[in-house]
This record gives structure tokens, sequence and C-alpha cells, in this order.
């Protein structure tokens, strides 16, 4: 695959004016097949929940308890956090170990620079990831006569991809720290599935952000709808706690260009 870009103003069909674009173009053309197949199976997931319900007899529980346990707190939430770490990976060491780095290090831009428009398209993904398999659910449980706020959806999807950013933020810097072009995703997948299935087994306890994802104790405890508030401490601990393993990331890059 060939990928143009060029910055020259006289090429205005095919190039772009800034460099700026330009990174980000290219950011995207690496990642919007990952994108697209991530929706596409956070779409699945959700359709599939919502028609099985139909197949329950008896239907002990309330709709809204069954969205919120079998999506939000659980199977929607880990699949969201693969995708949103699959989508982060990439970037120089993954293309050097690939044989592309010598295209991207040719662009008019620093090397910080490609990092920080690939971090900043990838955090976009995983909200947009969160906030539409969220919305979906309403849709589709319209459809089979069950019914969901549309609210409280894009609340919980809006969570899921804000107090999430740290996932992606680990993918990030995973991609620093490993060369090889399958192993900052191989450690990094494998890590998250263990603590996550952990924390849902309970053989860890305590804080965690999977809890922050899908609001645990923000939720009311007959309904499982959200009850008024949100974990704002908890989301500001995720957003930190992103921000330093993005300067951690960062750090090594400036190394890098010494």
């Amino acid at each position: 695959m060939v990928i143009a870009l060029t910055t020259e103003p006289s090429n205005r069909r095919r190039g772009f004016r800034s460099a700026g674009i330009a990174v980000f173009w290219k950011a995207w053309q690496e990642s919007r097949s990952r994108f697209f197949s991530a929706l596409g199976l956070l779409a699945s997931v959700v359709i599939y929940a919502v028609v099985t319900r139909l197949d329950r007899t008896g239907k002990p529980e309330l709709y809204s308890v069954y969205i919120w346990g079998g999506l939000f707190h659980y199977a929607l939430q880990v699949l969201w956090i693969w995708a949103a770490f699959v989508i982060a990976l990439g970037g120089l060491r993954r293309e050097k170990a690939t044989g592309a780095a010598l295209f991207s290090l040719g662009l008019p831009v620093t090397r910080m620079r490609l990092f920080l428009s690939r971090a900043a398209l990838a955090c976009a993904e995983a909200i947009a990831l969160g906030v539409v398999s969220a919305f979906l659910i309403p849709i589709a449980s319209f459809f089979v006569g069950e019914s969901y706020p549309f609210g409280q959806a894009l609340a919980f999807g809006a969570l899921m991809g804000v107090g999430g950013l740290v996932i992606v933020a680990t993918g990030l810097l995973l991609s620093e720290m490993f060369e090889g072009e399958f192993t900052a995703a191989a450690v990094g997948l494998c890590a998250l599935t263990t603590i996550f299935l952990s924390y849902k087994a309970e053989t860890l306890s305590g804080w965690n952000v999977f809890d922050v994802m899908s609001a645990t104790a923000y939720v009311d405890q007959t309904t499982r709808l959200l009850n008024g508030s949100a974990p704002w401490l908890g989301l500001t601990v995720c957003l930190l706690v992103s921000i330093v393993l993005l300067i951690a990331a960062g750090v090594m890059i400036r190394a890098r260009d010494m």
C-alpha cells in the first residue's frame, strides 16, 4: 500500500495545506480499519444481548438491570477495553518492525508530533466507540418491545469512553516500549484481560478503573440506572493516570530524539 502525503499547496486535490493535517490523515488511514471493525463488533454484541433477552423465560430481572449487568458492567465493557487498546497500538516502534518507519520519519514533523496526533485520534475514536455502541442499546431495545432511556445509555457510554482513556494511554505507552509487531498487543491484552477477570471474579478487590467505567457505586441498586450523580473523583483519577502514562511515553520519545 502506498500513501502519498504532501504539504505542497499547489497539490490541492491530493495533498494537504499543513503537516498537521497530513499527520492526522495518516493516523486515520492507519487506524480506520481497526476502528470500524471494533465498532461492528461492539454493535454486534449489543444487538445479540438485546435479542437474546427475548429467549429468556420468566425474565425475573428488570430490563435496565439486565442491560447494565450484561453490557455496561461486563460484555460490552471488556470488548470496548480490547478495542480501545488495539486502536492505540502502532507508532514508529511498530513501523520499524514492519519496515515502514522511514516513510513516517520523512514527514516534516517531529516524532513527538506524530505521537501526539496519533494519541489524540486514538482517544477520540475510543470515546466514539463507547458513545455509539451505547446509543445503539435504546434503538435496538425499541425493535424488540423493550425500552431503555437514551440519556442513561449515553451517560454510561461517555463514562466508559472517558474513564477508559487510561486503557488507551496504556496502549500508547506499550507501543513506545516494545518494538516487535505483536509484542505490545500480546503483553497488553493478556495483562488487561487477567486484571479485568480477576476483579470481576473478586480475586482482586478495591478501587479499579472498571468500576469507574460502569459507575458501579453510583447506580441505583434496584434499577441499575444512574441515580443523578457521576463518579467525578474516579474520572479525575483516571484522567490524571492517563496523563502520567502519556508523559512517560513522551519522555521515551524525547530520549530517542537526543
